[in-house]
């Protein structure tokens, strides 16, 4: 992989980005990939989206963690998908440790 990986927090998603991961992910056969209206309810209701972007050109989605947490005690990660194309890059890894780090003391 030549492109650098960005993981940031972002405070929400584009539905087709978010659908597109969750396809290649292969997590599309168990989410309500041809609900767009759900698609977007799953990404309000998250309270933590954290994303991995290739810094290339276009910066794509390549990775998602969606969490709901009270920001004290508990996270539950609702998603981690990583495009099939990235996945055995450590993405999700990373996505795993940058949610950490956002959440601080959890």
């Amino acid at each position: 992989m030549s492109a650098q990986v960005l993981y940031s927090r972002e405070a929400t998603v584009d539905v087709a980005e978010f659908k597109r991961v969750l396809i290649e992910s292969g997590l599309g056969r168990v989410r309500p990939v041809n609900d767009d209206a759900r698609l977007a309810a799953l990404i309000s209701g998250a309270n933590v989206i954290v994303t991995a972007r290739l810094t290339a050109a276009g910066s794509p989605l390549v990775g998602i963690a969606r969490g709901v947490t009270d920001f004290s005690w508990c996270c539950y990660l609702a998603d981690l998908a990583v495009s099939g194309s990235m996945q055995g890059h450590n993405i999700g890894r990373g996505l795993l440790d940058e949610t950490r780090r956002q959440l601080g003391r959890t």
